[in-house]
């Protein structure tokens, strides 16, 4: 009798340990492992797409708008050779071709923009509308053009009013080594962005606005 029961203890043990290691073994994997270097792989994919687009679609590559500066008030730019993480990369949407586009915002300017963020695996960080964008329900969100991150910033700088873009935005132009809320370090920042208006203000530089017009 005592030796039937050690023998199903001993079963019972050798079965509960095959269990155990069959659930270690199915642990779900971890979404953020080798986060940087697939980011990094991400923004060499999208820059080669950039270069060469599939036949229809349309994409523009925009420096960094420091750099820019830097060039323009010659801080020594022309001393150093831009990368592919020193441009956002944007696929336009055509639209864009049909529509008649307004202005451009300079960076003292306010505008007013739909937009939904996300990460490489597709994890929305941030959004100004839920679900599918109406342009007659949802209400854009308004804030400075300079005051975002240097990538968005860089974008807005270069679109018109109505454009729509799906834009990507290496990590150094982002958040970088930084992490924020539920975006880890080192993520590129993927945007379905709409400028719907540029809000500029009346003041002294209103003829800098004219001349950028014409």
């Amino acid at each position: 009798m005592n030796k039937n029961i050690l023998w199903l203890l001993g079963i019972l043990v050798s079965l509960s340990a095959g269990f155990t290691s069959c659930s270690e073994d199915t642990q779900t994997a971890d979404p953020y492992s080798d986060w940087a270097v697939r980011n990094d792989a991400y923004i060499d994919s999208i820059a080669s797409i950039c270069a060469n687009p599939p036949t229809g679609e349309h994409w523009e590559k925009v420096l960094n708008y420091k750099l820019q500066s830097d060039a323009s008030e010659d801080l020594g730019y022309q001393d150093y050779t831009p990368g592919k993480n020193d441009y956002v990369y944007m696929k336009l949407f055509p639209e864009d071709n049909i529509e008649p586009l307004g202005i451009s915002p300079m960076s003292t300017d306010t505008v007013s923009v739909h937009y939904r963020g996300k990460l490489i695996n597709g994890t929305v960080f941030d959004e100004s509308f839920s679900g599918e964008w109406n342009g007659m329900v949802n209400e854009p969100r308004s804030f400075a053009a300079s005051g975002v991150i240097t990538g968005r910033t860089t974008a807005l700088l270069k679109m018109k009013e109505g454009q729509h873009v799906e834009l990507y935005i290496p990590n150094g132009m982002g958040y970088g080594s930084v992490e924020r809320d539920v975006i880890p370090a080192y993520s590129t920042l993927i945007f379905d962005l709409r400028l719907e208006k540029v809000i500029h203000p009346k003041g002294p530089d209103d003829r800098s606005r004219k001349m950028k017009q014409e």
